[in-house]
């Protein structure tokens, strides 16, 4: 039940990352009715069905939600197309999403260090990684530090986060996301988010490629 409730919360923080909507978008104040409330009357038996086992989930381009959780996304850019190598490491940050999340059971809001009814400011960040070598290295995505405009200094949240995995056995490919949740303000104030990575190492932990940096503008 746990591991269901992890993989149903990880679906609200990255689904819209990869979901339809403009290369990059802020959420505007009018909002859109889905084209699931005007199915054709002529629809078959079995299609009633799946949208009755799934209308507890609300979901559409800016707002996921369910009876744990409420995630309201208010920037996306999918297409931040930042590629860079380090040593025998090619690399990839693909698209950034900020949100506002509004966990509805203790249970949840536990998981944000937060109480029901508060609202916790966030943002996913997408990533992947390639060796393009036949040794295997050492390379953590997944512990990307965060530093922001707000003068925050973050680190991901691994219960939170798609898990990347850290070793490349030879010419392998890893991806998935970080997520991290700002504590002293609020995804609306942010301008810019600075993301440092270390570098590349061998099996002997010797480093073989450059720390990397990279700034990423939102809300513009």
């Amino acid at each position: 039940m746990k591991k269901l409730f992890r993989l149903l919360l990880l679906g609200l923080l990255s689904i819209a990352l990869v979901a339809c909507g403009s290369d990059a978008t802020s959420i505007s104040d009018d909002s859109e009715t889905t084209e699931q409330g005007n199915k054709d009357e002529g629809e078959s038996e079995t299609n009633q069905t799946d949208t009755q086992e799934n209308e507890e989930v609300v979901t559409d381009e800016d707002v996921q939600e369910d009876d744990q959780l409420k995630a309201t996304n208010t920037y996306t850019n999918k297409e931040l197309g930042i590629e860079g190598t380090s040593g025998p490491m090619e690399y990839t940050i693909s698209g950034i999403q900020l949100k506002k999340l509004e966990p509805k059971t203790e249970a949840t809001a536990a998981l944000f260090d937060a109480e029901v009814g508060d609202v916790v400011h966030g943002f996913t960040i997408k990533m992947s990684g390639e060796n393009t070598s036949e040794e295997d290295i050492n390379f953590y995505l997944g512990q990307a530090t965060a530093i922001t405009n707000t003068k925050e200094q973050l680190d991901s949240d691994m219960f939170l986060s798609e898990y990347i995995d850290g070793k490349y056995l030879g010419q392998v490919r890893h991806e998935g996301y970080n997520f991290y949740i700002l504590k002293n303000s609020t995804v609306d104030e942010l301008e810019s988010i600075e993301i440092r990575i270390d570098g590349p190492s061998n099996n002997n932990y010797d480093s073989v490629g450059d720390d990397i940096k990279h700034v990423i503008e939102v809300n513009n």
